[in-house]
């Protein structure tokens, strides 16, 4: 073996190892949520020595601020996947709706919303959400230029789209009122086509007996 395949195979082990943590604290995040996302139960999570924790993450900022990453990651991975997912013939506008609502759904956007609280009182944290979530907004924008074309009102609609359903997710986390809530994904698609000039305004509301 090689010196360079010997450097090669330690940094693939090394990077498995720091995937296998930052793996345990997302899930951590999600079942536990951030205030019980302790070193401890991530060593238990993830089943490694603390020492080697402490190799890849020296303080628990440095865990979170790489979790904060790595949940980006994930979610750039399951945005992209939702996209690719639309059904043939599907309308465009509605199928790039439904696929970020999708993503709003799953359990990486609960770590996410984790990270997002506690960025609240943490600079270090704060920091590294402002630069993931514009990266984020940055391929969300792409994606849906390509099913929605070119059309300067696209970045709005993006914007407009994202900030609704995320809205949407956390009031649903105490509401739990599903039929409330894919009335609303229903309306908000209906508005963003009129913003696109695809729908007349007159039909932004629908008809009672169907609401």
């Amino acid at each position: 073996m090689t010196a360079e395949h010997r450097r090669r195979t330690q940094a693939q082990r090394s990077e498995t190892t720091r995937s296998k943590i930052l793996d345990a604290t997302v899930q951590c995040l999600v079942e536990r949520g951030y205030a019980e996302t302790t070193t401890a139960e991530v060593l238990a999570r993830a089943d490694v020595p603390r020492g080697t924790l402490l190799h890849h993450f020296p303080t628990k900022v440095d865990l979170l601020v790489a979790a904060v990453q790595h949940v980006a990651r994930r979610r750039l991975d399951g945005m992209a996947a939702e996209m690719a997912a639309a059904p043939p013939g599907a309308e465009p506008l509605d199928a790039f709706i439904d696929a970020v609502w999708r993503h709003f759904s799953s359990p990486i956007f609960w770590a996410a919303l984790e990270l997002w609280n506690a960025a609240r009182t943490d600079t270090a944290l704060r920091d590294a959400l402002v630069a993931v979530e514009k990266e984020i907004f940055g391929t969300l924008r792409d994606h849906a230029r390509e099913l929605l074309d070119d059309d300067p009102r696209v970045d709005t609609v993006v914007h407009f789209t994202f900030e609704v359903l995320t809205g949407l997710a956390m009031t649903g986390i105490v509401s739990g009122d599903l039929a409330s809530r894919e009335l609303l994904i229903r309306r908000w698609k209906r508005a963003a086509a009129i913003l696109l000039g695809r729908r007349d305004p007159r039909t932004l509301v629908e008809n009672p007996r169907r609401s």
